[in-house]
Order: structure tokens, then C-alpha cells, then sequence
């Protein structure tokens, strides 16, 4: 097993573009924490951060990560990610008792979360983590606690118009709506040719970096943003 702090800016490179894609600055969990899923770095010639997936990850030794190839890197300002980097988050127990810091994570080979340590090493167990917020982390020190006793009851709102009582579940509030998938069959040609200026959508979000190897995820993002058509006059082969 590694952990984080031992691979803190250290060298990625890319086995089949013999290039350094950045230096390692953090990584990104899922929100449950039980895996790695990004590594960001950053980009010394452009002075800007990537994430990297770490599915493209061949091996870590101590000199430096090696991935395979550039496929699965992307300019962190393209990529909307909800993952997020534990290191420093601060743990309280359900009573409001300060626990600690996170300071390191420990993990396997396939980037499973083993063990979470917050200061003086001390060891935080993943099966007394009960939620995970922004910065925040609760504590469980009771094994049956569930965050389902936490949940806020029904409210009920009367109607102003019939007076008719109706519930309302809080987690019903905001309806959740699955984005369209967006078909982009016949343009997986631009893929690998690199960009020849800067992509950016309607309101100035940058779609694709000058000079940045064009992938699947950025003929989808330009796609969605009907950027289609620019992308292909500035790809370059």
C-alpha cells in the first residue's frame, strides 16, 4: 500500500508521448472516499493544472508516476467534478467534539481508499465516517448510528388555493434531471490531432487548450456547446 503524501509532486509521465504531463500538486476522491479517481498536476510549461485519470496510470515507483499515454488528461478548468481532495478536511464526532485533521490518505493498487490518517497519524477508520461535506467530515462513534436518523421529517403546506394539506419530502424538492446524452458518431477522426487555438464556448468557459491533444471528452464537451464545427477548422493533424 502508498499513500498520498509520499507521491506529493512527483513527475507524471506519459510512456507513449516520452512527455512530463505535470507535476503532482493533489488527488481527488469519490465523495464516498473510497477511491481515487484523479490526480492533478501541474503543468510547469503552461503553468496550469490537469487532471489525469488514474485508469491511465501503468505504475508508481518512487521516482515518478508513469501513465500510458495523454488519453485521459484534461485542463482542470474543462472537466466539472464533484470528486474532492480530503487532505485537510477537519472531523467532528456527532456531538460536536473536535477529532481532527485528515493529513493523508492510504491506498492500493487499484487506488482503493485502505486507511484515512488525520495528525500524529492517528488512524480514521472508513466504517465510522457517517457524512462527508464540503471541508467537513462527521464522525460516528455508535456503529449503528445511520445519517438516516439525521434526515429532516416531512412538511406539510397547506394550499392557499383549496386549502388542501400536501406533503412535500425535502429530498423531493428540486426535481433531478439527467442531462441528454450528446452523439458525436463520425468525428472520432479529430481524436489525437491537437487543437490550433483555444475553443471556448458562448460565455467564454474554455472548451479545448491551444496546443492540447484533442479526446473523446472534448468533442462531447464541444459537442454539447456547438463548438463542433470550430473545433474541426482549428484541429490540426
Amino acid at each position: 500500500m502508498e499513500r498520498v503524501s509520499k507521491f506529493l509532486g512527483k513527475p507524471v509521465i506519459s510512456i507513449y508521448d516520452a512527455n512530463i504531463e505535470g507535476y503532482i500538486k493533489n488527488v481527488l476522491l469519490d465523495k464516498k472516499m473510497n477511491k481515487i479517481l484523479w490526480l492533478c498536476v501541474f503543468d510547469d510549461d503552461s503553468q496550469e493544472e490537469k487532471l489525469i485519470s488514474t485508469a491511465s496510470i501503468y505504475n508508481f515507483a518512487e521516482s515518478a508516476v508513469m501513465i500510458k499515454n495523454s488519453e485521459n488528461t484534461f485542463w482542470l478548468d474543462t472537466i466539472d467534478t464533484k470528486d474532492i481532495n480530503p487532505i485537510g478536511y477537519k472531523v467532528y464526532n456527532v456531538d460536536g467534539k473536535f477529532v481532527g485533521q485528515i493529513c493523508d490518505v492510504e491506498f492500493n493498487n487499484h487506488f482503493t481508499v485502505q486507511n484515512i490518517y488525520l495528525q500524529n497519524d492517528e488512524l480514521l477508520e472508513k466504517s465510522n465516517i457517517l457524512n462527508v461535506g464540503e471541508k467537513v467530515i462527521i464522525k460516528k462513534e455508535n456503529k449503528n448510528i445511520s445519517i438516516s436518523n439525521f434526515k429532516p421529517k416531512s412538511i406539510v403546506v397547506s394550499s392557499q388555493t383549496e386549502n388542501i394539506p400536501v406533503t412535500i419530502l425535502e429530498t423531493e424538492r428540486q426535481e433531478k434531471l439527467t442531462p441528454k446524452k450528446v452523439l458525436t458518431d463520425g468525428y472520432e477522426f479529430l481524436i489525437g490531432r491537437k487543437v490550433g487555438q483555444n475553443i471556448y464556448t458562448e460565455n467564454g468557459q474554455l472548451i479545448a487548450k491551444k496546443n492540447s491533444k484533442i479526446t473523446a471528452h472534448i468533442i462531447d464537451l464541444a459537442s454539447k456547446n456547438g463548438q463542433l464545427k470550430e473545433l474541426t477548422s482549428y484541429s490540426l493533424v
